[in-house]
């Protein structure tokens, strides 16, 4: 028996062979979205999971503000982690992270090595994040000060197939630390990933220097809460008198002050990845918001995709009436009939989802390109993913086929075989609600799609205050090219395409120091974002002058006593006219103030990303900033970069010669609103694709039970034009139907979306006609397609249909 329901399942499949692709490569493209979003989503959220009894780590953090200017950060003093191992019981260990900013150069005899990824760690490190270890011991690996653990890919660039253990690596030509451990990468996804571990076990008792990262795992069962009230209750102890001693003012004062707050923070080890957007995290993290998104994507794709199948096999089904009545009076059953076109229905989800395997295989890469993701559809979660698409497919199957199978077998034959059941009321409205389902959700994607790119845009072309292109960084990698490159700059000049030459100790998409300041006059401290800069650093960067002037090599001595600030700064400090005040740094009242003047201010400019308001800023200048940038022309930029490699090997014969450009380091900032954006494209036009499919099949079908109509209308006189607005016209009421459900939820997601940016645009009608008119021009060009051949068909032929 369930031979021939197969065999009539795939003569019905070869019959109606249109319909039978429109239905399995429409659901083939909707699996096909939903097995990568849930590949995405499943890696996501597998971050810091892989660690032993995660769910017992948390990280420390700060939320603070000084005079109104606000830190909310995952930092922690020095002797945070010490204080916790032996101070809270509660606490089954601690252990205290110190980043590497900056890339340093590695060196073993002749092999040298640029390294990212590194960080300072103390003893307890791999107490808590247990790696692997190929070599050594956790426990001791970091207990001596010169210690180093790298990871096997690091040790195997360095000494290849020699064993690494006790061989000595140098850091930056400055100090030597003996290899005691190898461990393998980390077995899943994390928050950070270093390449190598530098011992740090010096403790110092600096309460008010935020600038470690602190990880504690609690002993099993304790509860967080209470946990958290004890933390806040004896780490203030400790804070207290530092503030004290530095402001010259009572703790109960300064936390009374409205302009001020200190709390800190517990935050679970699993939550940081996709919850946690705090200044200096260590790495740009993931936003939970685009998960959101691209679940909620995946459903309307699949949903679109589900309709476009049961849309078609309801309005197939009537055709099949007389067949159902041959069957029931031959003897076959009710169930046996529901059991023959569940089959069907079910066969062909099932060829869509051998389909949608191989289509992901061929997306997959792309994916991983534009997601920057690492994503594998054979991996150790394989079992699972088959089984989330097998569950879908065979809903989709069931779906699909239930009401073919219900509604048909449940007729009698006599009724079946003298009636025509293509056109049931109940069938024509359950096809319109679904169309208008269909269409509302690609409608809201590609409103969504257009507010997006607008955002994207506006951030791509708004004012950033510097110009960046064509503008070169090369970091300083000796002390003596840092104390003498100003003698160096005529040798770089000798180059035409050089137009200027500066220094700087941060530029724009690098970040900048945060300094407390002090205007003469005030005691109210202020806590401001500071950078350090050579003579020419305005000229380089085309920053514009508001008053005052720049700095001046021929009027200013190099010395942190004079002072350039953004806008920003002026309004924050409330100075009404700053050129000529004075303000100092690292103002400590037990030790007086070193104040400076104010020359200048510049026009606001954008050293973060856009996720950032542009902060008060103070520009000091000194001859001791280690990244240098060079302007140059755009005629021959490679000769001009090859001119500058080979001069700057002479003077750093020992070091590689590193780049990389302004403009391509900012637009980083940018790199993950702009994958989400390219991603958000791909997956509405692939919704739209699969809703003209369908809207194509069912367009079709519609024209093939009017085709007698059509014919007798053409023979009264009908004109192609009129015709064809007959076959149209219902579908384009629905697409507008489909606008007005639309409109309202697109405007609350888009706005939740764009809370996210401190710089947005307002909400634009236009996107929202836009997609509408979009919509229309889409079923339009569906629908007419197939009216047009069904206006133009011979009326004798129509005539002659049945």
């Amino acid at each position: 028996m369930f031979k021939n329901y197969l065999k009539v399942a795939f003569r019905s499949l070869n019959k109606n062979r249109i319909y039978a692709v429109i239905n399995i490569l429409g659901l083939a493209l909707g699996l096909t979205v939903s097995i990568l979003v849930y590949l995405f989503v499943q890696y996501e959220t597998s971050y810091d999971k892989h660690w032993a009894e995660y769910d017992r780590i948390y990280r420390t953090g700060l939320n603070a503000a000084l005079m109104g200017q606000k830190i909310n950060a995952p930092i922690s003093a020095h002797p945070m982690a010490q204080t916790l191992r032996t101070e809270f019981p509660n606490v089954e260990t601690a252990t205290r992270v110190n980043v590497g900013r900056q890339e340093v150069l590695m060196r073993h005899e002749q092999t040298k090595l640029y390294i990212q990824n590194f960080a300072s760690v103390d003893s307890t490190f791999f107490k808590i994040f247990d790696y692997e270890f190929v070599h050594g011991d956790p426990i001791t690996a970091l207990k001596e000060n010169n210690a180093i653990v790298l990871t096997q890919e690091t040790a195997n660039k360095f000494f290849g197939d020699n064993n690494a253990m006790g061989q000595i690596v140098n850091l930056d030509e400055r100090e030597d630390y003996i290899v005691k451990g190898i461990v393998k990468e980390s077995k899943g996804p994390a928050h950070f990933k270093f390449e190598m571990f530098l011992s740090d076990n010096e403790v110092r008792n600096n309460w008010v220097g935020y600038n470690w990262y602190t990880y504690l795992k609690l002993n099993e069962g304790v509860n967080v809460t209470t946990f958290k009230k004890e933390m806040d209750i004896n780490i203030l102890k400790k804070i207290e008198p530092e503030i004290e001693r530095i402001l010259q003012t009572t703790w109960s004062d300064f936390i009374e002050n409205e302009n001020n707050a200190f709390e800190l923070q517990l935050q679970p080890l699993k939550d940081i990845h996709l919850h946690s957007h705090l200044d200096q995290e260590i790495r740009e993290n993931g936003n939970i918001t685009y998960i959101y998104v691209f679940i909620g994507i995946a459903l309307l794709v699949i949903l679109i995709a589900g309709i476009n199948f049961m849309n078609l096999s309801t309005a197939r089904s009537g055709n099949r009436a007389k067949e159902v009545g041959v069957r029931k009076v031959s003897g076959a059953s009710r169930k046996m009939l529901i059991f023959q076109f569940l089959t069907e229905s079910i066969i062909q989800s099932l060829i869509a989802l051998f389909l949608a395997f191989i289509l992901v295989e061929l997306f997959l890469p792309g994916f991983n390109n534009i997601m920057q993701s690492e994503l594998t559809l054979f991996d150790s979660n394989i079992n699972k993913t088959i089984l989330l698409a097998l569950i879908v497919t065979l809903l989709y199957g069931i779906f699909a086929g239930s009401y073919p199978a219900f509604y048909l077998s449940n007729f009698r034959p006599i009724a079946v075989l003298k009636g025509d059941f293509t056109k049931t009321k109940s069938g024509a409205l359950l096809r319109k609600g679904l169309v208008v389902i269909q269409f509302t959700a690609s409608t809201i994607l590609i409103i969504g799609m257009i507010i997006i790119f607008k955002q994207l845009s506006y951030l791509q072309n708004k004012d950033i205050g510097f110009k960046g292109d064509q503008v070169m960084i090369v970091p300083i990698q000796t002390s003596t090219m840092l104390e003498n490159f100003r003698n160096y700059k005529d040798i770089f000049y000798k180059n035409k395409n050089i137009q200027s030459i500066s220094r700087a100790d941060h530029y724009p998409g690098g970040g900048s120091d945060v300094e407390s300041y002090i205007l003469e006059g005030s005691d109210e401290q202020f806590l401001i974002r500071e950078i350090h800069v050579d003579y020419d650093f305005f000229k380089t960067l085309g920053i514009q002058l508001l008053e005052g002037r720049v700095f001046d090599q021929k009027k200013d001595s190099d010395s942190l006593n004079y002072y350039i600030l953004n806008e920003s700064a002026v309004k924050e400090l409330n100075i009404e006219n700053p050129i000529g005040k004075r303000i100092a740094e690292s103002y400590d009242a037990s030790e007086g103030a070193n104040y400076g003047t104010v020359i200048g201010v510049v026009k606001d400019f954008h050293i973060q990303g856009f996720n950032q308001p542009i902060r008060p800023m103070v520009i000091g200048i000194s001859n001791y900033t280690h990244l240098v940038s060079f302007k140059i022309t755009p005629n021959d930029m490679n000769a001009t970069i090859d001119f500058i490699e080979k001069e700057w090997g002479k003077l750093e014969p020992s070091h590689p010669f590193r780049y990389s450009f302004l403009d391509q380091n900012f637009g980083a900032l940018l790199r993950q609103q702009e994958n989400f954006g390219t991603m958000f494209l791909f997956l509405t036009i692939l919704a739209i694709i699969i809703s003209a499919m369908g809207l194509y099949g069912l367009s079709s079908y519609t024209a093939e039970q009017r085709t007698k109509e059509i014919g007798i209308r053409k023979v009264l006189g009908a004109t192609v034009s009129s015709i064809m607005a007959m076959l149209t016209k219902d579908f384009i009421k629905l697409v507008l139907i489909a606008n007005i459900f639309a409109w309202p939820i697109t405007y609350l997601l888009a706005k939740d979306w764009l809370s996210n940016f401190s710089y947005q645009i307002d909400m634009p009608i236009l996107p929202y006609l836009l997609a509408t008119f979009l919509a229309l021009i889409i079923a339009l060009i569906t629908v007419s397609s197939q009216a047009y051949i069904a206006a133009n068909s011979d009326p004798v032929n129509s005539l002659k249909y049945e």
